[in-house]
């Protein structure tokens, strides 16, 4: 085993646990408020991450200490249970805010569309190895494991979730294209999809709302524009170095959700551009790691897998950061380790268990 990639899982580690806590002390700073009004307990999400992020730690010591190439073997119960999550959403689902993107078991609910990332991330790893020079050869390569990748997208927009839909459906083509598929292909399907999307978002009025709030957010500021310009006042109040922790203003009802989607803005208020970019830095520190891993790794699955997680973890947090800022359309989509939700937490921290087994070399029951 090298020394080197010992040393970037360590500080793969570091890095995943700084964010971590970053998320529970801005989880707390930006509901305490809500939380107070609508639970009588401040720290009412603050405990509920906690006991997600207690679970996630067990799911990264399990996935650390279990040889990776088992979720290979695995593949297909894998594939069984994620499609019977997302169908069971369909069926079964609690409904939030117009759309059915949880299971609930009691005071537990659980977003399938999360694992259903990291299971994206598993099966093209295996996929792309064992195509191997295939890959580049559209229907013998690359199609088959585009009729998997758009069932997946189809159930998860039928809840209706377009965030977790457009992020996999990108995560996928990015794989791909590391793995070796034709980037004629590729561009050739996003030509395609390109007047499908354009329908689909047309003929669907609050779809259509909020890419002309996107194109012009100060037209209707109080309406369809409001959250992005309550994240735009949030970001700018901050200025340098922030109002201080505890100190900002947009979450005192004006910002909607700001400890979910927009805990990036509250961040930006309270800590300033300097905060925000910490933020940022430690991402891509994250990226480059979990590269750096990948080129170091000798085996195809690992390296694949080790790239897989790198950009399912990133990727989310970009999107999130220009949904925040206004350089892309408002869209839900949670900043990794950082913004509150159990769903994600756990299936990042078991992602990134992963990621640091790969560093080890699938070497079990070591930890360190």
């Amino acid at each position: 085993m090298k020394p080197t990639l010992v040393l970037n899982g360590r500080s793969l580690m570091v890095i995943v646990l700084i964010l971590s806590l970053i998320g529970l002390m801005m989880i707390y700073s930006a509901s305490g408020v809500l939380a107070q009004k609508y639970h009588h307990d401040a720290a009412y999400f603050l405990k509920r991450q906690l006991v997600w992020m207690g679970l996630g730690l067990s799911l990264f010591f399990i996935a650390t200490r279990v040889d990776y190439h088992q979720v290979q073997n695995g593949i297909l119960p894998i594939a069984a249970l994620v499609f019977i999550l997302l169908t069971s959403v369909l069926l079964f689902g609690a409904e939030v805010n117009g759309s059915q993107r949880w299971l609930r078991l009691g005071p537990i609910s659980f977003q399938p569309s999360e694992a259903a990332k990291l299971f994206t991330v598993i099966y093209l790893a295996h996929y792309v190895v064992k195509k191997g020079e295939k890959i580049r050869n559209f229907f013998e390569g690359l199609a088959p494991a585009l009729v998997l990748i758009a069932l997946q997208v189809m159930l998860i927009a039928a809840e209706p979730d377009m965030g977790s839909s457009a992020t996999i459906l990108f995560l996928a083509l990015i794989i791909l294209f590391l793995g070796g598929a034709s980037l004629k292909h590729l561009f050739l399907l996003g030509a395609g999809m390109v007047p499908l999307l354009a329908y689909w978002i047309m003929k669907t009025p609050y779809r259509k709302e909020r890419l002309l709030t996107y194109l012009n957010p100060s037209a209707d500021p109080s309406a369809g524009g409001f959250q992005i310009t309550q994240s735009y006042l949030a970001l700018g109040s901050g200025g340098t170095v922030g109002m201080g922790l505890g100190e900002g203003r947009q979450k005192l009802f004006f910002l909607p959700e700001p400890h979910t989607d927009f805990i990036f803005s509250i961040i930006g208020e309270e800590f300033g551009m300097l905060g925000t970019l910490s933020i940022l830095l430690l991402f891509l520190m994250l990226l480059g790691i979990g590269w750096r891993i990948a080129l170091m790794t000798e085996d195809p699955f690992g390296r694949m897998l080790a790239i897989g997680i790198t950009v399912m973890i990133a990727l989310p947090a970009l999107l999130n950061m220009g949904v925040v800022t206004g350089l892309l359309p408002t869209k839900g989509l949670p900043l990794p380790f950082v913004s509150y939700g159990g769903s994600s937490l756990l299936i990042n921290w078991a992602a990134v268990g992963l990621l640091f087994n790969v560093s080890r070399g699938g070497s079990q029951g070591h930890f360190g």
